[in-house]
């Protein structure tokens, strides 16, 4: 009877262990740093567990052609931001190396990935890559605007697990044309 019981504990423990995996992605075809028009994808996983709460994030921008160009927006304080890197984003116009704590985009209608939901995500950049002559391949995203960009965001994946698996991502789109 202590066998059935201890049995009993550790299914219990196993299920309880047990989580539902997301991956959540939009996707828009706009302008990029250069000028050109580029597919973009916005990505990030939730795990939601069975007991206990749930974790999402960081979000992952992907910009067509740009494979080695992935910008991230994390859960800040601040909400749901990007923040620049010195010497390779700075605002419009700036000549010196970006401030480290520089906001170079934020989701302006969500504060935490846990909470966005399949809908419109909206998505403000406000600075540029700084342009380098000796890089392999030039840093790359959205065009600086005015207004937020607005991802339709679906629900990709769920995938139950009791091993804890991590969803993986979709590939940088494809060139179409350079």
């Amino acid at each position: 009877m202590r066998r059935f019981g201890m049995i009993l504990n550790v299914l219990a423990l196993w299920i309880t262990a047990g989580c539902a995996n997301f991956l959540y992605q939009g996707e828009i075809t706009a302008l990029d740093s250069y000028g050109k028009e580029r597919h973009f994808v916005l990505y990030w996983t939730k795990t939601d567990p069975l007991i206990g709460e749930a974790k999402a994030g960081p979000a992952i921008l992907l910009t067509e052609c740009s494979p080695f160009t992935r910008i991230s927006f994390d859960e800040q304080p601040d909400g749901l931001i990007f923040r620049g890197m010195p010497g390779l984003d700075r605002l419009p116009g700036q000549g010196g190396a970006v401030d480290p704590n520089l906001i170079c985009g934020k989701v302006t209608n969500q504060a935490k990935w846990t909470e966005v939901k399949v809908g419109a995500l909206a998505v403000a950049i406000f600075c540029e890559p700084v342009p380098n002559e000796f890089a392999v391949e030039p840093r790359n995203y959205l065009a600086v605007r005015p207004q937020p960009y607005t991802f339709m965001v679906a629900e990709k994946v769920k995938k139950w697990s009791f091993l804890g698996e991590t969803l993986e991502g979709p590939p940088v789109p494809a060139c179409r044309n350079q």
